[in-house]
C-alpha cells in the first residue's frame, strides 16, 4: 500500500467521522435544549397543581347557600303553570 493511497483511505474514513460528530453536538445541543424546556414546563405544573388545589379549597370553603333561598315547588310555581 503506497503513502498517498494510506492518505486517501484515511481522507475517506475522517469525512464521515467527522460528519458524525458534527451531528452528534447537534444533537447534545438539541437535548440539552429540550431538558431545560421539560423543567420549566415541569415547575410551571406544579405551579398550577398548586393553584387548583387553592381554588379547590376556597370553593369547598365557600357557603355556597348564602344569599340563594330554598326551592319550594309548591310556592315557586314557574309562570307558564
Amino acid at each position: 500500500m503506497t503513502k498517498q493511497q494510506n492518505l486517501n483511505d484515511q481522507a475517506s474514513f475522517s469525512a464521515p467521522i467527522e460528519d458524525l460528530q458534527v451531528r452528534i453536538a447537534f444533537l447534545d445541543d438539541l437535548v440539552e435544549q429540550l431538558n431545560e424546556q421539560v423543567t420549566k414546563q415541569n415547575l410551571e405544573i406544579a405551579d398550577l397543581k398548586k393553584q387548583m388545589q387553592l381554588l379547590y379549597q376556597r370553593v369547598e370553603s365557600a357557603d355556597l347557600s348564602e344569599g340563594i333561598a330554598p326551592f319550594d315547588p309548591l310556592t315557586n310555581i314557574p309562570p307558564h303553570y
